[in-house]
């Protein structure tokens, strides 16, 4: 009907209309059975009395009926979800009793604690169970949470639909607007949510006080307001009509509008149970983050360990305030990540780096705790079974700097894997064949390691940090983007942990490395794009590069540091940039210097300094204005201009010269951190009201 082209082959063509006509017998038919996630069925007696039942391919008992009908049986349908968080409650309650002596009841917590609020009003929320979004931080911040019941009004809020009450309910909360009722009445009931009915249980119970319903007949009213039926609402309208008059001397005309109303809010309404129940899980999370920060970010650190971009953020923040994240040691890590040391430190889990089993773990650990710490590579390596901590488990230690105890260069321990393994391997062989000579066992054990694999010099920079954050994660030893924080610091006009506090569809500046990048072509379009992902010292970010792509495309490679100039979008989770320009990192200082101003104390300067300024700003000649200020004794100061002739190229070399040659924080960099309009996007562009199109 649609096409006529492939009419005419259904037509003409015998091949074509014989698989059509096939697809028209399949068509409509199951294509294959599924298994809810969650779901149980319970029912008084033995199933197989009951209903049909078969085993799935992993041998569990399910039933051949679906959903729907095993309800219209009678039969109790329930779904047993799991919850990750409760894990993460749990490894923080044990890592608290184990380190600090508390015994938490995490289900009799305070629920009036100061700092677990002030950590929700902040949106400090990473980690707190359904309060993490960017959407629910801004949220947090706007209405000030202060009890258990705001946090499951906002949870039972935060969904498409009831959203659009949000900046009413925001407004009431604080005052702004006065709170009213339909009728005296819902005051008890709505009270609790500034007059808004936002539970199913508080349209229910506005039958029940209104119009005399049972709570058997307030459950009714409820799913049929759910499901909209036309029929079944006209009854219940008049019940609740001729209920509200009997019971409240309400009038017709009342009741209707009382009606509407709840009619309204039962289409957005949530079940306050469901609410509360994630609510106390939320707040446990917050209490113990804001009371036992190191204990709660080694559980949740060891919850995503599997997922780098998860465990990066933790580590940024749990560094932002103050909790230092050491790297894996053989002789320090447990299998998890634990507190270490002033119980303001964690210690990264073994089992954290990429390339090495539990087994191997649990392995390492039992010969550490049954033979000391190990003093050296091979040592250890005789001390633990090679079947578990095999040469592939040694790279990743090693790479990682886990073997760093051991007082050796890196390049030098890797060297070394197979020799060790193979020694350790002879010396285990003997013991087991009971073959060990007077002297020959300890000869061997004690030869020393030839000089073509002792005392190597150590890898380049970028390939220990390459090493770290490919097994890991996160960079340990330091951060490629570190020489360059001057620039970063000069030019960024935010850093990735603020952009979430930026406004929406606002302009930013953002330097960083390229951590990843994605090439695409969209199905919409047919257009190239890509995704990158920008690292700065604080996080990361993503980047959606599609206009101007051809231009920007040979800047877009890993580990290459850019200056980003963009749209900030925060309408979902995490902030993303649309980019209007790229460059790289080093033309920054090139493009937004003002001028460069050098700062000479006066009470040490000689004549020859100013032969030095005059030698350095000819070997970093430009066109950028050069200012002198001499500092005075007194603390005054005095500015020079200079003649356009000695002015300079901004850049870190110069800075890093001038404050080698006159002392820290003479470079001194006047930055123009003007931004361009936001570009309009396609449908922006439209000329208002144009006619046939629109």
């Amino acid at each position: 009907k649609q096409s006529p082209d492939l009419k005419a082959a259904y037509d003409t063509e015998e091949v074509t209309r014989e698989l059509i006509d096939t697809a028209f017998v399949l068509e409509d038919l199951a294509r294959n059975s599924s298994v809810h996630a969650a779901g149980v069925v319970i029912g008084p007696e033995p199933l197989v009395n009951l209903l049909p039942l078969k085993l799935d391919e992993s041998g569990t008992l399910v039933t051949q009926y679906a959903m729907n009908p095993v309800g219209e049986l009678g039969l109790l349908k329930m779904d047993f979800l799991g919850l990750k968080t409760l894990t993460v409650i749990r490894r923080t309650c044990e890592m608290v009793e184990r380190t600090q002596g508390i015994k938490l009841d995490i289900d009799r917590l305070p629920l009036d604690d100061k700092k677990t609020y002030d950590l929700l009003n902040r949106a400090e929320t990473l980690g707190v169970f359904q309060l993490e979004s960017g959407g629910m931080r801004d949220l947090c911040k706007k209405f000030q949470i202060s009890s258990v019941e705001h946090i499951t009004a906002l949870v039972a809020l935060y969904r498409p639909g009831p959203m659009d009450l949000i900046p009413d309910f925001i407004k009431r909360r604080h005052g702004e607007i006065e709170i009213e009722y339909a009728h005296p009445l819902l005051e008890s009931i709505s009270k609790e949510t500034y007059g808004i009915l936002i539970y199913q249980e508080q349209v229910m119970q506005a039958a029940q006080i209104l119009a005399g319903y049972t709570l058997g007949g307030a459950d009714l009213l409820r799913r049929a307001m759910g499901k909209k039926k036309v029929e079944e609402m006209q009854k219940q309208r008049e019940k609740f009509v001729k209920g509200a008059k009997e019971h409240n001397d309400i009038s017709a005309t009342k009741a209707n509008q009382i009606f509407d109303l709840l009619e309204k809010f039962a289409g957005y309404g949530f079940n306050k149970s469901h609410a509360a129940a994630y609510a106390i899980v939320a707040y446990q999370t917050a209490y113990l983050k804001a009371n036992f920060p190191v204990e709660f970010y080694c559980a949740m650190m060891t919850n995503d360990m599997a997922d780098t971009d998860k465990l990066s953020e933790y580590i940024a923040e749990s560094r932002a305030v103050n909790i230092e994240v050491l790297g894996p040691d053989v002789n320090e890590s447990d299998v998890y990540f634990a507190p270490a040391g002033d119980g303001h430190t964690i210690r990264f889990g073994l089992a954290a780096v990429k390339g090495v089993g539990e087994v191997a773990v649990e392995a390492l650990l039992k010969a550490r705790r049954e033979g000391g710490k190990f003093k050296s590579l091979a040592e250890m390596c005789e001390r633990v079974d090679g079947r578990t901590v095999n040469r592939r488990a040694l790279e990743a230690f090693i790479k990682t700097g886990a073997c760093d105890c051991f007082k050796a260069t890196r390049a030098t321990m890797f060297a070394q894997i197979d020799r060790s393994l193979a020694r350790a391997s002879s010396i285990q062989s003997d013991k087991q064949k009971g073959q060990s000579s007077l002297f020959g066992g300890l000869e061997e054990k004690s030869a020393p390691m030839p000089e073509s694999v002792s005392n190597l010099p150590e890898w380049p920079q970028h390939e220990l940090l390459a090493h770290e954050k490919e097994l890991l994660g996160f960079y340990v030893t330091g951060h490629p983007l570190t020489p360059l924080a001057p620039l970063l610091q000069k030019y960024s006009l935010h850093n990735t942990a603020q952009l979430a506090t930026v406004p929406n569809r606002s302009m930013t500046r953002i330097g960083g490395m390229i951590a990843t990048v994605m090439h695409g072509v969209s199905k919409k379009s047919g257009k190239p794009y890509s995704m990158v992902t920008l690292e700065d010292l604080d996080g990361t970010v993503q980047l959606l590069v599609m206009n101007d792509y051809d231009k920007f495309r040979p800047l877009l490679e890993a580990n290459k540091p850019i200056l980003v100039i963009g749209e900030v979008s925060t309408g979902e989770d995490k902030p993303k940039i649309f980019p209007q320009d790229i460059m790289p990192l080093g033309d920054a200082a090139k493009r937004f210097t003002k001028s460069v101003h050098l700062r000479l104390a006066m009470a040490h300067l000689q004549p020859a300094d100013m032969d030095r300024v005059f030698q350095l700003t000819s070997t970093h000649a430009g066109k950028c204005p050069l200012v002198l200020c001499f500092l005075r004794p007194d603390g005054g100061m005095v500015f020079m201009e200079t003649n356009p002739r000695f002015s300079v190229t901004p850049s870190l070399e110069l800075e890093v010269e001038a404050n080698r040659q006159f002392g820290e924080k003479t470079y001194f960099a006047v930055v123009d951190k003007a931004l361009p309009e936001r570009a309009k996007r396609a449908w922006e562009k439209k000329p208002a009201g144009g006619g046939g199109d629109d």
